[in-house]
């Protein structure tokens, strides 16, 4: 079967093909990789679900590349990628981490879908690692010259949103200049690969964050039109947002179906952190709740894509 023309796709797009009518559309973070989602996604695929981890513009290439992007882009990206996918699915669902869990509730008030994922979905910087000053980040949004938001910036530190002991180290060595300065001449089927694909980009512009306080205001402003049903996780030792976010979320969609998921052992990361296989249960359980027995073959005709770029990379 010839490769499925999906709006966008990029090389660092993972399909997970499954000769399912359902897809899990799984969203990464701002600044992070589809290899966030990749553990619950074939997890999803094993339990028979069609998978799709899309890479948002301006991602897994170069810093320049996500600064020349924004919260636009990555509104519209997705949009077009799950009304091309309505089209060829009898069920689709969204489901993102952090700021793409904010790109799941926005795209489902415009594109119909049987169901949302929200984990650890951020509108307040406000986690226990997460210091006072940040509130200065607000002030230099507003009142920095435009040209200044591409010269500030913020690396991630430690513990990276990841309780897990190993995966705190990996991206640490990830994150380690002489690693960064070294990574272009290392090969990328290297177990130790810390390319932008596998490990994201370690640091935020002010560019960057203006664009997702955008994301932000936009979203809370349309949570009132969200109505699919809705499962919202997240850890109750979040680093990086509070339990608040997600009670937020709750609080403001229009959903009749909405359930929240406290995990008591991870941080902000949850689908690669020491609970990443309740993440991807309750996901599971979650989309077969609420998807009709299907033939998986017959009248449904659908075009097939390739599994391409670093299908081996791993965060853990």
């Amino acid at each position: 079967m010839p490769p499925m023309k999906i709006p966008g796709a990029a090389e660092t797009d993972l399909f997970m093909p499954a000769k399912s009518k359902t897809l899990a559309y799984l969203i990464h973070g701002v600044t992070g990789t589809p290899a966030e989602m990749k553990y619950v996604g074939r997890k999803l695929w094993q339990s028979g679900y069609d998978v799709y981890l899309p890479t948002l513009p301006g991602h897994c290439a170069k810093i320049r590349d996500l600064l020349r992007s924004d919260e636009k882009d990555w509104v519209d990206h997705v949009v077009k990628q799950l009304a091309f996918l309505r089209k060829h699915y009898a069920h689709v669902f969204a489901a993102g981490l952090s700021a793409g869990a904010l790109l799941a509730l926005k795209a489902s008030t415009r594109v119909r879908l049987d169901g949302i994922g929200v984990f650890s979905p951020t509108f307040f910087y406000d986690g226990w690692n997460v210091p006072r000053t940040t509130i200065l980040l607000d002030l230099a949004i507003r009142w920095f010259p435009r040209p200044l938001h591409y010269v500030f910036f913020h690396f991630d530190g430690f513990p990276y949103g990841i309780k897990h002991p190993a995966l705190q180290a990996r991206l640490r060595a990830a994150y380690n200049p002489m690693n960064r300065l070294l990574n272009p001449f290392r090969k990328r089927t290297s177990p130790r690969h810390y390319s932008s694909a596998a490990v994201g980009y370690p640091v935020f512009f002010l560019k960057t964050l203006a664009d997702l306080d955008r994301l932000y205001a936009v979203v809370k402003a349309e949570l009132a039109k969200v109505t699919a049903p809705t499962l919202v996780l997240q850890a109750s030792e979040d680093d990086f947002t509070s339990v608040k976010n997600s009670e937020f979320v709750l609080s403001r969609i229009a959903s009749a179906d909405k359930k929240l998921v406290l995990l008591d052992d991870s941080y902000h990361v949850i689908t690669v952190d020491r609970q990443r296989d309740r993440v991807a249960r309750e996901l599971q359980k979650f989309i077969a709740t609420h998807t009709n027995p299907i033939p998986t073959t017959g009248v449904f005709d659908r075009p097939t894509m390739r599994l391409t770029a670093c299908p081996g990379e791993e965060l853990l």
